[in-house]
């Protein structure tokens, strides 16, 4: 359940993550890409047009100055010329500045004047062809040439110090957007950063929570969850192993008596005291639990009867010759121990653990400090009148009927 609820948790922030981090991308994409080829856009070619236009009135004038020596036929020819290589220059302008898109709103002021430009071209070009009959307009035709040649100067000025300001508002524009792309990055960064921390947050709170839900919190020792399922899994191991395991319930003698003398403090101490012991004395494939306030159980797969019972005698020896903190010598605690097998492979862990209690309240009852077994036959069942499952769960030695 924690499982599955940690992977939902998971999952859900990951995805909004990665949603909220979509939409980041899209957004900034769509601003860097249209602000870079607004900030990016080459003129070069433009502003050689340009220049190239603004040739043309200075060459007009000397033509002109030349053409006056010649005939009339000459001088229209010189306009004519002129007018096609301005209607020219004005065109391929006006090309560049469409291709150019972000241009145009920049230059939008000047739009009505190359309109103009170009009807005046188309205009004087009708005068030109006409003072080819009439000579006595050429002198007309040449004054409004000079005056078209001198409002283009003027406009493609214009035009270059447009140019130049949207220019220089473009390197404005690259080194803001190159500033908050590296303040994105950053916040990206801190983001993403975060966010591993906080699953790694995540991932230790689900540990320790799993940790809380399988050890007992005093001792830091398996709980009896963790033992029932390990158990279960022993239990059909051993069954299909046809190998024995062996069960073990501990219990320190006379520990209320350490309460009521020292404290529950120092009845705490002990009892973190003596399951570092035990666990010290385990093996690495046993399974160590505190099921009780100061029972034990411990789970011992393919160990036989009369290898458990030298366990039991080894742990019950190292816990009387230990001298523990906080305590007289008079007050050191001692254990009692059930042992019991199932080596047929047919008992449950309910069953066993009664074979093992029975064991244990034996050895109470005999005097304690000492270790006492109970074996099932192979052909019994779990004995009358046993404790049902969930009250062997909630047992501890407190409830035992033979006194401490």
């Amino acid at each position: 359940m924690m499982n599955h609820l940690y992977n939902q948790t998971r999952w859900r922030m990951a995805s909004v993550f990665a949603v909220i981090l979509l939409a980041m991308s899209i957004v900034m994409g769509s601003f860097v890409y249209s602000t870079y080829q607004k900030a990016s856009a080459d003129y070069t070619k433009l502003v050689s047009s340009i220049f190239l236009a603004q040739q043309a009135t200075p060459q007009l004038q000397l033509a002109l100055e030349e053409g006056s020596r010649q005939p009339n036929g000459e001088q229209i020819r010189y306009i004519g010329y002129f007018l096609t290589l301005s209607h020219q220059h004005l065109n391929n302008i006006r090309t560049s500045i469409d291709h150019h898109r972000h241009l145009n709103a920049d230059i939008d002021n000047l739009h009505k004047h190359f309109i103009k430009l170009d009807h005046r071209l188309t205009q004087l070009h009708r005068q030109a062809q006409e003072s080819t009959q009439r000579p006595e307009l050429i002198e007309e035709v040449q004054q409004a040439a000079i005056e078209i040649g001198h409002y283009q100067m003027w406009l493609y000025e214009q035009l270059l110090e447009q140019i130049q300001a949207v220019s220089a508002q473009q390197r404005l524009v690259m080194q803001r957007l190159t500033l908050g792309v590296s303040v994105l990055l950053v916040l990206v960064v801190s983001a993403t950063i975060t966010l591993c921390m906080e699953v790694i947050h995540l991932h230790h709170q689900r540990r320790l929570m799993h940790q809380m839900m399988l050890t007992d919190e005093l001792t830091g020792l398996y709980n009896r969850r963790h033992l029932v399922n390990v158990a279960s899994g022993a239990l059909k191991q051993a069954q299909r192993d046809q190998a024995p395991l062996s069960l073990m319930l501990l219990d320190l003698d006379y520990f209320k008596r350490i309460n009521d003398t020292y404290g529950h403090p120092i009845g705490d101490e002990v009892l973190r005291q003596i399951s570092k012991k035990l666990r010290q004395l385990s093996r690495p494939t046993d399974t160590l639990a505190r099921i009780g306030g100061e029972e034990f159980c411990l789970l011992m797969p393919n160990t036989s009867t009369h290898d458990a019972l030298q366990v039991a005698d080894r742990l019950r020896r190292e816990v009387e010759a230990n001298q523990l903190s906080g305590l007289e010598a008079d007050d050191n605690p001692t254990i009692s121990i059930g042992v019991t097998t199932d080596i047929s492979g047919t008992l449950n862990f309910e069953q066993l653990y009664s074979f093992a209690d029975k064991a244990l309240y034996k050895a109470k009852s005999l005097g304690r400090n000492r270790v006492e077994s109970l074996l099932p036959t192979i052909t019994s069942t779990a004995p009358l009148g046993k404790p049902s499952f969930r009250s062997l769960l909630n047992h501890t030695s407190d409830s035992l009927s033979a006194p401490e």
